[in-house]
């Protein structure tokens, strides 16, 4: 490791397994040489691939090096905060994996939707956490959370194709009132809001839609100021009591926060305009912790929707800026599809095994090292996708033009470039919660 000081912090992330000749050795016979993860400077990484090809995996040995001080990963002396955004359509049960980081002592704090809080908050309750360090929240939004931005977002959350409903007109008016009539005061009267509301006359094909819409944000909004809630059991009563006040966006560092809003009664769209607010809020914490932001299965929630628009551009501005507000950002997919813009910014792609080759096919015309612009052949293309098929579980290529993982035959340490690097992920130290289901073990 360069003694540097942009490697104060850097994390094992796995081992090269591309078996170059120059690096075999009697102690080392198969040339595999440590891979190290950068803590210290921001940056912003795509995994894509198949399920079962080990990304969410990848993705938590990341969010563990970035997160927990342990010297068999490397040098941590300042950890930083994380969140990672999680959404099932199916509402099975199922828990986002990231979650298993409380095994090893890392504060988890998930936020869910309330109406699927009980269901989630069984199915987290049930994972290795000895020391009790997980705990599951409602998420439920202050009105100091809201602004006339975040507003109008989420009167329109649930808009298909883009189609702007009837009744925004009224809305834009009523908000761009009380813009002009709060002088540019922080904050959002939402009382103040229902009252200019009620008083407008609304036609019966307005108004339902427009109750439905308020329904589901109110159930998103805490009007009393006990946020947060923690679940308590009176014999068979469950109920929800307020807790000591913390602010849920101003996580510690070491910490990680998860907005899994797996819930039969929000959609894709509405997910995405929430996750836009939470990372907005989570961006605001003036402290100089640094920061890790995750998605974790995209293409379940980024699917061309409304809200995943703006979601994406945020995003896009998060990874633009990324230096300036000391941001490293992940986006764990299947489909590597879900936006070409996020993945054009990504300062590393690591590609995890996958069969499509409309998949290669779109990466060819986003990634240097596998674009013919870079002077790649056909004949190239071909052996490189060969190998992405045949990639075992675990191992993966880097594309990561900046990288430095390559020592010449002088010593010199050179950047990757447009050339690729397979490696294997490390073994994770908190519990695995990704394992397959089989019929038999």
């Amino acid at each position: 490791m360069p003694h540097d000081t942009r490697f104060n912090q850097y994390a094992l992330l796995g081992h090269d397994r591309s078996g170059r000749e120059y690096l075999k050795n009697e102690d080392n016979p198969g040339g595999i040489e440590p891979i190290f993860l950068n803590i210290n400077t921001p940056w912003s990484a795509f995994l894509c691939g198949s399920q079962g090809s080990g990304k969410s995996h990848t993705l938590s040995c990341m969010l563990e090096g970035c997160l927990m001080p342990d010297k068999s990963l490397g040098k941590l002396p300042h950890p930083l905060k994380g969140i990672v955004f999680h959404y099932d359509q199916w509402s099975s049960g199922a828990v986002c994996e990231a979650a298993h980081l409380c095994s090893r002592g890392i504060k988890v704090n998930v936020l869910v939707s309330p109406s699927n809080f009980w269901k989630l908050n069984d199915a987290y309750k049930k994972l290795d956490d000895p020391d009790n360090h997980l705990t599951v929240r409602p998420l439920l939004l202050q009105p100091g959370h809201l602004n006339v931005e975040r507003m109008l977002s989420l009167m329109a959350f649930n808009e298909k194709d883009g189609k702007v409903p009837l009744y925004m007109e009224v809305i834009n008016r009523i908000l761009r009132d009380m813009a002009i009539a709060s002088g540019g005061a922080p904050g959002f009267d939402y009382t103040a809001f229902k009252t200019r509301l009620d008083a407008e006359r609304f036609t019966g094909d307005q108004k339902g839609p427009m109750s439905l819409r308020l329904q589901l944000l109110e159930s998103f909004l805490d009007f009393c100021g006990t946020q947060p809630t923690v679940p308590v059991s009176k014999k068979k009563k469950k109920e929800l009591v307020a807790a000591p006040a913390i602010d849920i966006f101003k996580p510690d560092a070491g910490s990680l926060t998860i907005v899994d809003l797996t819930d039969p009664f929000v959609d894709a769209s509405s997910a995405c305009t929430l996750f836009d607010i939470c990372l907005a809020l989570f961006l605001e914490d003036p402290s100089p912790v640094g920061r890790v932001i995750a998605l974790d299965e995209a293409h379940k929630y980024m699917n061309g929707n409304a809200g995943a628009d703006r979601f994406t551009e945020t995003l896009l501005t998060c990874i633009r800026i990324q230096r300036h507000a000391g941001c490293r950002i992940i986006i764990a997919t299947q489909e590597p599809t879900v936006s070409p813009k996020l993945l054009d910014l990504c300062s590393m792609t690591i590609v995890h095994r996958f069969t499509s080759p409309a998949w290669l096919t779109m990466l060819e015309t986003h990634i240097a090292g596998l674009s013919r612009a870079a002077g790649k052949e056909a004949d190239e293309l071909t052996r490189l996708f060969q190998e992405i098929v045949t990639l075992r579980v675990g191992e993966a290529l880097l594309f990561a033009p900046s990288a430095m993982v390559r020592v010449s035959v002088g010593g010199e340490i050179r950047k990757l470039g447009v050339e690729c690097l397979r490696f294997k992920t490390r073994q994770r130290l908190t519990s695995d919660g990704g394992m397959s289901v089989l019929a038999m073990r």
